[in-house]
């Protein structure tokens, strides 16, 4: 295990690196689940991305939050400094629903789902975060004198936190709290895309529950200073305890038990959604054999026929199409 490697004069932090291919990583299923598995235009793809990068920095932003908040509840005094990986979900998730919704057109009603598309490269970028992790050292587990201890390097958190007396530098043995939840998430990756057709829409609840229980059970195992709650739970089995809740809330609301109305409202966004965007696509694709017409590629039977059918799938009904601008062409 090593924390860094040097390429002439310039040294690589491994930790840095494996969140790089944790985000490489997060890219390519991204793109490749949207495009090739449920088709989506390019266009909503590249939408998909951008509230991907807002997302990250929801994510960090909401991370550093709350660990700071954790550690000044300890500490009896405002602290900074850190991150909580707990913490960033319970805000970037429903931040990026949100951004969905708003910024991606043809989604509108439609964010949660599309949302629980992401889900799984979440979590494979995830599991080499937590890679990162472990050749860093940090987050690690309590001492052990079973066979699944590991020991930590000089000068990592670990060593610092349990060094070994007779040198003074490398850490006692301890669990590697991060590989078991690296292994955990590569797991749950695979499951979701051995049952992506099945799961897809309740990728979001499965994590919730899946990811929620083995973290508040790992906490166990943990000793590194993750601040305090003020009450016998720890940060992360609190945050743990919420994002079940959480998605308690989200199984409910998808059966139609709570929430309704904005579910319903929900409902009628996406159809008008779609409703606009049918109309949209029925257009150009008029304008495309019209010009074919034009240029003599098709007959005039051909082109009256194809145009026929294009037109049966324009709503037929006013009230059918949203009150919004439709796209011109060179948009």
């Amino acid at each position: 295990m090593f924390r860094s490697f040097k390429i002439g004069p310039i040294t690589i932090p491994m930790y840095g690196l494996m969140v790089v291919v944790g985000l490489i990583a997060f890219t390519i299923v991204t793109i490749l689940t949207l495009e090739k598995r449920e088709k989506t235009d390019k266009r909503t793809t590249n939408n998909l991305l951008l509230v991907c990068a807002g997302g990250a920095l929801a994510l960090y932003a909401f991370a550093y939050l709350f660990n700071a908040l954790f550690h000044s509840i300890a500490k009896g005094a405002i602290t900074f400094g850190g991150i909580t990986w707990l913490g960033g979900v319970l805000g970037a998730f429903p931040t990026m629903v949100v951004l969905i919704h708003f910024f991606c057109p043809r989604l509108k009603g439609n964010a949660l789902f599309y949302f629980n598309l992401l889900v799984p490269a979440i979590v494979l970028g995830h599991a080499f975060g937590r890679i990162g992790c472990f050749l860093g050292g940090c987050c690690y587990g309590m001492k052990t004198d079973t066979i699944f201890g590991v020991v930590f390097p000089p000068h990592s958190p670990a060593a610092h936190a349990h060094f070994e007396v007779c040198t003074g530098q490398s850490s006692l043995p301890v669990f590697p709290t991060q590989l078991y939840e690296a292994i955990f998430e590569f797991l749950l990756f695979a499951f979701m895309m051995i049952f992506y057709k099945k799961c897809r829409k309740n990728f979001l609840v499965i994590y919730a529950f899946a990811y929620g229980t083995f973290r508040f059970l790992l906490e166990f195992l943990r000793d590194d200073n993750r601040g305090g709650t003020g009450f016998f739970l720890s940060p992360s089995q609190l945050m743990s305890i919420i994002l079940i809740a959480a998605g308690v809330l989200i199984l409910l609301y998808q059966q139609g038990v709570v929430f309704k109305r904005l579910k319903q409202r929900m409902t009628l966004r996406q159809k008008e959604a779609e409703s606009a965007y049918v109309r949209i696509d029925s257009k150009r694709a008029i304008r495309r054999i019209q010009s074919l017409y034009d240029n003599g590629g098709l007959t005039k039977e051909e082109y009256e026929a194809f145009k026929k059918r294009l037109e049966e799938n324009l709503p037929s009904k006013k009230e059918d199409v949203p009150p919004e601008p439709i796209p011109t062409e060179n948009e």
